[in-house]
C-alpha cells in the first residue's frame, strides 16, 4: 500500500483506519438493518428459509438509495 501511495501520491489519498472499526464500516449498518428491522421477530423454518429471507433483505435494501446513503452518514464517511 505504501508503494502504491508513493507512485500515485498526487492522485491518491490514503486514509488509514484502525484494524477493527465497525463504526466506520457502512456494511455493518446494512447488516444491523437486516438483523434489527427486516428480520426482527423472524423465526425461520430451517437454514434455507433463513438464507432466502436474508437475501431478500439485502436485495430490498440495495433498491433503497436513501437508506444506503444513511449507512454512509452514520459511519461519517463521504461518498
Amino acid at each position: 500500500m505504501r508503494q502504491l501511495q508513493a507512485i500515485l501520491h498526487r492522485r491518491l489519498q490514503v486514509e488509514w483506519l484502525p484494524a477493527y472499526a465497525p463504526d466506520l464500516n457502512p456494511a455493518e449498518q446494512l447488516w444491523n438493518h437486516a438483523k434489527y428491522a427486516d428480520l426482527a421477530n423472524f423465526v425461520p423454518d430451517d437454514v434455507n428459509h433463513l438464507g432466502r429471507r436474508v437475501g431478500l433483505s439485502l436485495y430490498y435494501q440495495s433498491r433503497r438509495p436513501t437508506l444506503l446513503r444513511s449507512f454512509f452518514r452514520t459511519a461519517k464517511l463521504r461518498l
